[in-house]
């Protein structure tokens, strides 16, 4: 089952971003551990015919340990026929942890990876990363790079050719995304967190939750000053009301500007706050598109009515525009 607007199922999505056309994606969270998945399929079914081009699945927020990553990303591969992103976190894994569990998503044929650290644990500000493990997501990068190039770790009581380092060894092919924070505080911070990420190997990146079109084109000019060419995808959702905004900037710690907030209602009755909502959310997408952003992508977070409103809207209006190209 495909829309007009789905990329082929094998699709990397560094070529994807690269195409040169707009992009129409939506991120999912798994249902929680011992949820039923009809669920979440039928949700992932009304975001593709929507016009969701691309899915990409979480390891769910704050640090949660909640399971369903590759088998949902799998499904959205082989059940509707469109790429996927499985993201994958380290913050509690050894390196051969992360080579066995990689080698799953690669055995599934899941080559699209959003490369994480992760967040630490709700109610643990004393988490730290287990002796062995990686604290940065720049280091997970660097394996899945190693591994692209057929170099594994070394195991014990291997065979002698593998031990020796000379045996012929099956190369993976992942593409790699990296979070993007293009609203961080500190500048030098900002743009060094994501080039370390670049420099490992990433293909591509993925913003934060954004609401600010010119903080985007501000985080572009810092990456091409610092030779950085790899795409980089907005992500936001849509906003009813601003007690919802409220709630998301006390949680998430999002930054809306004071003009967005100001036009939305003090909250949803009625559809007031869809529908200005759409409005608002319709003119930041064409301000992103306009400086030169190769998609939208929208966080779903449990919203799946609005996210396909506005899916909707921007696939209808590509279909007027004609403003990028359609692929199979």
């Amino acid at each position: 089952m495909t829309t007009d607007f789905t990329f082929r199922a094998d699709r990397k999505l560094s070529e994807v971003l690269s195409g040169g056309g707009f992009t129409l994606s939506a991120e999912v969270i798994p249902p929680r551990n011992g949820a039923e998945q009809v669920r979440i399929l039928k949700d992932i079914e009304a975001l593709i015919r929507a016009g969701a081009q691309f899915l990409a699945v979480t390891k769910g927020a704050g640090g949660s340990l909640r399971g369903g990553s590759l088998p949902i990303a799998q499904l959205i591969k082989e059940r509707f026929g469109v790429p996927c992103i499985a993201h994958f976190t380290c913050r509690d894994l050894l390196p051969a942890d992360i080579e066995n569990q990689l080698m799953d998503h690669h055995l599934f044929g899941v080559r699209n990876i959003l490369a994480l650290r992760g967040d630490p644990p709700d109610g643990q500000p004393g988490w730290q990363t287990p002796a062995g493990g990686y604290s940065y997501a720049h280091e997970l990068i660097r394996q899945i790079v190693s591994m692209n190039h057929g170099e594994y770790l070394r195991r014990a009581n291997a065979p002698t050719a593998e031990a020796a380092g000379t045996a012929s060894r099956e190369k993976t092919d992942f593409c790699i995304g990296a979070a993007a924070y293009a609203e961080w505080p500190d500048e030098t911070e900002r743009i060094e967190f994501f080039r370390r990420k670049v420099e490992a190997g990433a293909h591509y990146g993925i913003t934060d939750m954004l609401f600010d079109a010119e903080a985007y084109a501000r985080f572009i000019e810092l990456c091409r000053k610092h030779g950085l060419a790899v795409p980089v995808l907005p992500g936001t959702r849509l906003l009813r009301s601003r007690e919802q905004v409220d709630r998301m900037t006390a949680r998430f710690k999002v930054q809306v500007p004071r003009a967005m907030y100001d036009a939305l209602p003090a909250r949803d009755v009625d559809g007031e706050g869809s529908r200005r909502g759409v409005d608002l959310f319709m003119g930041f997408v064409e301000r992103l598109r306009a400086l030169g952003a190769p998609g939208i992508h929208v966080f779903v977070i449990g919203d799946v009515a609005g996210a396909c409103d506005i899916l909707t809207g921007l696939a209808w209006k590509k279909r007027k525009d004609k403003y990028s190209i359609t692929e199979s």
